[in-house]
């Protein structure tokens, strides 16, 4: 929170960024799609089902992960400040990477988890509950000790597991601390946000109409509320990345600190 609010015209930049560069993919992909159906007959339909909706699906997480690393380069390095410390080079490169490697192995994690279930059901039904349990704690307290990588791959330009398990030795219940009130941040400003929406919605076109708003009586009756509904995540997700983010480049610039040498006192 205290990078927001040092820094919140940067935050809103990064919130604008990411509406438009949503809507330029959309924009693009349209234009596209008709120049398509016009010159080549190609079906517009199944055109955006099959090329259109994967890249809009895509688009947020690639905009979240240059949110992100821009977060550890405000932090981490604030004198390389160009676009809203936004770009996209090898420190990009690098934690997609990373974060690639953590999801193949938070997913081989689980299918071994699904596996012990599995095997154990024959045996003692109830085990399987503490099967997941185990395996949730084991993918948490992973996350705590390999919590670091992106950070480290933005302050030293390197994929460095070891040295983020290296860091984090010893520090895992105040990891877990900062972690979880870091989450319960982003969750309060996500309830926020959206119980404010869904009040002035509430206001605006009342309880009956309420379930109308996401469709096209939404959008002919109320277009304001509709397309505010639509571009509110998009102006969100930035102010979330920032909640999250932010803590572990701050514990990577407290773990890597160097003391500071005392004076030495003469005799």
């Amino acid at each position: 929170m205290q990078l927001l609010r040092r820094h919140w015209r940067i935050a809103v930049g990064w919130a604008v960024f990411n509406l438009l560069a949503m809507g330029a993919v959309v924009i693009a992909f349209v234009i596209v799609g008709v120049v398509a159906a016009t010159l080549a007959g190609v079906d517009s339909a199944t055109l955006g089902a099959t090329v259109g909706a994967p890249v809009i699906a895509i688009t947020p997480p690639i905009v979240w992960l240059l949110t992100g690393c821009a977060v550890h380069r405000l932090i981490l390095r604030p004198e390389e400040r160009g676009f809203l410390y936004l770009r996209v080079g090898p420190d990009e490169v690098r934690s997609l990477v990373a974060l690639l490697v953590l999801s193949i192995g938070a997913a081989a994690l689980a299918l071994a988890s699904v596996a012990a279930g599995r095997a154990v059901l024959p045996v003692a039904p109830r085990a399987t509950f503490g099967v997941a349990v185990a395996a949730a704690v084991l993918a948490y307290g992973l996350s705590m000790r390999f919590g670091l990588v992106l950070p480290i791959c933005v302050a030293e330009g390197r994929i460095d597991f070891a040295r983020s398990w290296r860091l984090t030795r010893g520090q895992g219940w105040a990891l877990v601390g900062m972690s979880l009130l870091s989450i319960c941040l982003a969750l309060l400003l996500s309830v926020l946000v959206w119980g404010g929406f869904f009040v002035l919605t509430l206001a605006v076109v009342g309880f009956r109409e309420l379930g109308e708003l996401a469709g096209p009586e939404g959008f002919k009756n109320h277009t304001g509320l509709f397309l505010l509904q639509a571009i509110a995540p998009f102006l969100l997700s930035p102010f979330v990345v920032a909640i999250t983010w932010a803590p572990w480049a701050e514990a990577y610039r407290v773990l890597t600190a160097q003391p500071v040498a005392e004076p030495e006192i003469p005799a």
